[in-house]
């Protein structure tokens, strides 16, 4: 019967090889029992290290890269980083490195670095002569940080001109703001469970004309960080019985297929909406493990709206409420 090696021994044969500078064979040994243990991140680093001692770079940073890989899986945020800054040290000018530093410093909580890499990578971007990339850059930073944000702010004071630009690209979205904002109105009631909410708003529009009572209708928008689309569908499902189980019972929301939710909230002023919301939201995002992005807008009778059209209208227009 064939000895299956264990994994500690392996390393530690591998180091000594490399110790005693024989690195071919560390080389040969690492291909024969990374095959055993492509899963583990610090052999892949080994194996990088010695790719790069036997200058063989690009093929030491795709080991590096799988490495990066595997450590945000395991959520060890910090080897990531210092394997991050390995790959820079061999190659300062590998752009797309940077990019991913910085989706590491977000991941790891650490918001002020991951600003500062971002605008590396986007000035570096800006720089170079095909610039395809500069306006993704520039989306992830509108999606990621609230524009306002005084660390975001301070941190462009290093880059005037990309300032510029980034500024640019903001006036160039809320012009189409406008056009995309129509859409919402279009979204619910395109949806299939628009009649039943209609019906009930209809039923608590004649309620509350009689009662002299408010009531609010409203809309959640999530962005995921780091989610496929196969994955967002299935978090949503489970946000939405999260959310039913932190509403009363008199409350109605519905899940949108486009990937929102909607919702009416029976004798609920515009403050009893804000103050719902943040709890709504902290119960989100620690149920995500602040994975998601929230914005929230809502519309309230008799205030900004007498009738079902109003209230959607003022709801489509109403500022969004972003929560960090």
């Amino acid at each position: 019967m064939e000895f299956q090696k264990s994994y500690p021994s392996v390393v530690d044969y591998i180091r000594n090889l490399m110790v005693k500078g024989k690195y071919n064979e560390a080389l040969r040994e690492y291909f024969q029992e990374i095959k055993d243990f492509s899963d583990e991140p610090d052999l892949r680093n080994i194996g990088g290290d010695i790719l790069n001692r036997l200058d063989k770079k690009e093929e030491a940073i795709l080991e590096y890269e799988r490495c990066i890989e595997l450590y945000r899986e395991k959520r060890h945020y910090s080897s990531a980083i210092a394997i991050c800054k390995k790959i820079l040290r061999i190659n300062s000018q590998y752009d797309n490195i940077v990019n991913i530093l910085g989706d590491v410093y977000m991941q790891a909580g650490l918001v002020g670095e991951a600003i500062i890499n971002y605008l590396k990578f986007a000035e570096r971007k800006r720089k170079s002569i095909g610039r395809a990339d500069l306006k993704e850059i520039f989306k992830k930073i509108n999606d990621t940080f609230v524009t306002n944000d005084k660390t975001l702010i301070n941190s462009f004071k290093g880059y005037p001109e990309l300032k510029m630009e980034f500024s640019s690209f903001l006036r160039e979205i809320k012009s189409l703001q406008g056009t995309q904002e129509k859409g919402l109105i279009e979204k619910i009631k395109r949806d299939r469970e628009y009649r039943i909410f209609n019906e009930l708003v209809e039923m608590e529009l004649r309620r509350s004309r009689r009662y002299l009572r408010p009531f609010s209708i409203f809309s959640i928008e999530l962005r995921f960080l780091d989610h496929d689309k196969e994955s967002k569908d299935r978090n949503l499902e489970k946000l939405l019985g999260i959310l039913k189980n932190n509403l009363r019972t008199i409350d109605y929301i519905f899940l949108n297929l486009e990937g929102f939710f909607y919702g009416m909230l029976p004798e609920t002023p515009s403050d009893g909406v804000f103050v719902l919301s943040d709890r709504l939201v902290e119960r989100l995002k620690h149920l995500t493990q602040d994975q998601i992005k929230v914005s929230m807008r809502w519309s309230t009778y008799p205030k900004d709206g007498r009738k079902m059209e109003d209230l959607l209208e003022s709801l489509q227009n109403n500022d969004q409420v972003y929560f960090k």
